[in-house]
């Protein structure tokens, strides 16, 4: 081989080494060279102090949390300034759990390998981004689980955790767990990974003395790399003298709220002057300030020497599209850059603050605001509710629409905020925009992009259609066919159907909405209303149709702000004894009476009014039930349960040929070797032939396959973290031999195959028991 070919053959094996590593998914050191160590009460960055502003993400660390929310959070946190994210403890599974309910922790030495898969995604994406992480073991509360939990386990009081052997063993082994786990990305044990800043003992804990010892000298003892924070103070209270001398806690981390009612510059003097010398002072949570007294606290932190203070909290894009934002009474949880729906609790201006000190902190100006990244469409069956998965840093977007999909594209929305806040487990796509303009038959095509707060936008999202414009018929409270009882009033709050809507909080008030519908079908109900933070949380609606009555309840402080929330899809006999009717049912909130509107659509299930309809099982065991979610309200959803082992299918309507078929579905267990749970799309009347498109809990995977007599062929799959207790959104779209699926209306499989051309849809399980709701066709 002459010299020209060898030095070739070396640039090629060396780029191609450069390749795979560069592709290799999350080298850990990406952001950091070295770990955050203690000099006395300084935090070090190699040999320079490290002083930062953070923020508490309380829904960042759940078993149920979807990676692309996971990245939104982080990204946003970096491109705002933040340094340190400190996670909520890990989730202790609770006797009051519903059925499917799973958590970090689901007993001694038992735990749920798919949410510390979520915390490997959190730890590899903190390291890309230059985040440091603080995560505490354990919380005082019960709202996730926590040591009342963890000694229930053994039949033991809340107390008996600090003391009983073999509670404290268990906790042990847990931790030991944890620090010890090697990250299935990035294959580094946590205790090496550099992104940890601090582990913490747990959160706002009434531990006994004894026990922060023990329990500090035992993580020591297993991680020399990082940092230890105690976690013993609750509200504002005084700094314990056995923390601030144990040899194995590095730093203090109390916490001070508004609502405290102490005096915020005198407690922050207090704790400085107590650790000054000895321990790192962190203020671990603080919240519920104006801006001016937020102000003061971040310049009494900066000036005094405290290393750090941490927001309550932020918040993050909902993987359906909007956001989780759950209202806390007379405050809220920050969105960057800032809404002003959010700013009767000073939203903008506190993430604002936050910034500036973030970057002061560091020596540093406060940079423009990032680019935002392209959203991401989700395929949509209405052009009433387009939607999309928003990115951080976007405070806007533009809509525009086109009869092809190569264009020319025209803009039917311009500043549009995706800022809806949506309920936790929501498992339709959550509607943010509505193209009024829509002409009734057409099929369109559409797009957006992002823009941040100067005016930068992002590049195109993806293309979804055609989706053809149906006319829905909209009933109003000003229209024909609303009626009231009992007492309400009139709103101009902005979001409301043609400018107005009415509100009442007197118990046994209703109002009705009749459509009158001359065609019977069926159809998708929507409701429309403004938001308030002060609405109703538990709005009952009832839906009375061909004869049978549904009742849905939902949150109004969520998709709101006149956007076309689906409650329910159901079969109208058509007439005018067909209704919809909300009843205020007291609890001192407003509910919310708008507009009601009724689309066309080809199937719909009958789940919600307790009815399997023409559903036919064909094998394992399928029963009509309910499916409670834990939330900040508990969601209680009627469903389809398949609780058999071994293959269960069930059949259902008429048979399609090109269409659009969805399904929510969450699994209940993972114990065997390739469970699952899908749809089944073209199939023969026995399932000797079809098409099925299903999660794999064992592999995590998402997979399309055909059977074809007793051959079965994988035709595609992509890999997803696959969390039983989590509800996921399959949809399937068959035009011809082309074939989309979508989880959570992000696209993972795009294939042609010809084998079936229609047939009938269903459900499918494989040694799973699982949940199915929301099942509807729509055809082209």
């Amino acid at each position: 081989m002459n010299r020209w070919l060898k030095l070739v053959t070396l640039a090629v094996m060396l780029l191609a080494l450069d390749t795979f590593f560069n592709l290799w998914p999350a080298r850990a050191d990406a952001g950091f060279t070295s770990y955050i160590t203690r000099s006395g009460d300084t935090l070090m960055e190699g040999t320079a102090a490290y002083r930062f502003v953070g923020t508490n993400q309380p829904l960042l660390n759940r078993a149920w949390t979807d990676p692309s929310e996971i990245e939104d959070a982080i990204r946003a946190a970096a491109g705002s300034g933040i340094n340190v994210i400190r996670l909520y403890p890990f989730e202790v599974k609770m006797s009051s759990d519903p059925l499917g309910t799973f958590r970090h922790v689901m007993g001694p030495n038992d735990y749920n390998e798919s949410a510390f898969m979520l915390l490997d995604k959190i730890v590899q994406l903190a390291n890309q981004h230059n985040i440091r992480l603080i995560i505490p073991f354990v919380d005082k509360y019960n709202y996730i689980g926590g040591i009342a939990d963890w000694a229930a386990f053994r039949g033991k009081t809340a107390n008996e955790f600090w003391s009983d052997p073999t509670v404290k063993q268990d906790f042990k082994n847990f931790m030991q767990y944890v620090i010890n786990r090697t990250n299935s990305y990035t294959g580094v044990p946590y205790k090496n990974d550099k992104a940890i800043l601090a582990w913490q003992l747990g959160n706002e804990l009434p531990s006994t003395d004894g026990w922060v010892s023990e329990m500090a000298a035992y993580v020591k003892s297993l991680d020399a790399n990082h940092l230890l924070a105690d976690g013993g103070y609750v509200r504002a209270q005084g700094i314990r003298p056995n923390a601030l001398n144990d040899s194995n806690i590095d730093i203090i981390v109390p916490h001070i709220y508004n609502y405290h009612n102490v005096d915020m510059a005198s407690k922050l003097k207090e704790w400085r002057d107590k650790t000054t010398g000895k321990k790192v002072l962190i203020i671990g949570e603080f919240g519920d300030y104006s801006p001016a007294e937020t102000e003061q606290l971040l310049d009494i932190v900066q000036n005094n020497g405290t290393s750090g203070a941490m927001f309550w909290g932020g918040m993050h894009h909902h993987k359906m599209g909007g956001w989780h934002w759950p209202p806390v009474g007379a405050w809220a949880y920050s969105r960057y850059p800032g809404f002003a729906s959010g700013d009767w609790a000073n939203e903008t201006a506190i993430i604002d603050l936050l910034r500036e000190y973030a970057y002061s902190m560091k020596g540093s100006t406060v940079p423009s605001w990032p680019i935002p990244d392209a959203p991401v469409m989700h395929p949509a069956d209405s052009v009433h509710t387009l939607s999309w998965k928003g990115v951080s840093g976007a405070s806007a977007y533009t809509v525009e629409r086109s009869t092809s999909s190569s264009g020319p594209w025209t803009t039917v929305g311009s500043d549009v905020t995706d800022d809806v806040s949506a309920p936790r487990h929501y498992t339709f796509a959550v509607p943010i925009f509505d193209d009024a303009s829509a002409e009734d038959g057409t099929s369109y095509y559409y797009r957006v992009k992002a823009k941040n707060k100067h005016g930068s936008y992002s590049p195109y999202s993806n293309v979804v259609g055609p989706i053809k414009a149906r006319s829905g018929i909209v009933v109003d409270e000003e229209s024909g066919g609303y009626a009231e009882t009992g007492t309400w009033g009139a709103s101009t709050l902005g979001g409301s159907y043609g400018g107005g809507s009415r509100y009442s909080s007197a118990n046994g008030s209703t109002a009705t909405w009749r459509p009158n519908l001359t065609a019977p079908g069926y159809y998708n109900v929507y409701v429309s209303y403004p938001y308030h933070q002060g609405s109703a949380k538990s709005a009952q609606f009832t839906v009375y149709h061909n004869g049978v009555t549904n009742t849905v309840t939902i949150n109004q402080t969520t998709i709101a702000g006149g956007r076309w929330r689906l409650i329910d899809t159901v079969y109208f006999a058509g007439g005018p004894e067909e209704y919809v009717r909300l009843t205020a049912n007291g609890g001192g909130s407003n509910f919310r009476a708008d507009a009601v509107m009724f689309e066309p659509r080809q199937f719909g299930d009958t789940f919600q009014n307790n009815s399997s309809g023409s559903w036919s099982p064909l094998s394992g065991s399928w029963s009509l039930g309910v499916d409670v979610s834990h939330d900040s309200v508990p969601i209680v959803n009627s469903v389809l349960k398949q609780s058999g082992s071994g293959i269960a299918e069930a059949v259902v309507g008429s048979t399609y040929s090109d269409a659009t078929i969805t399904t929510a579905l969450k699994a209940y267990d993972n114990d065997q070797a390739n469970a699952s749970a899908g749809l089944v799309a073209r199939a023969n009347a026995d399932f000797s032939y079809m098409y099925t498109l299903r999660i794999n809990y064992d592999l995590n995977k998402v997979q399309l396959y055909k059977k074809l007599g007793n051959r079965w062929t994988n035709i595609g799959e992509a890999n997803m973290i696959a969390t039983p207790g989590t509800w996921y959104l399959l949809k399937l779209e068959m035009k011809g031999s082309s074939f989309k699926a979508y989880v959570d209306g992000v696209k993972k499989i795009s294939v042609n195959d010809a084998s079936l051309t229609s047939g009938y849809i269903g459900l499918r399980t494989y040694d799973q028991t699982a949940v199915f709701d929301n099942l509807l066709v729509s055809t082209y």
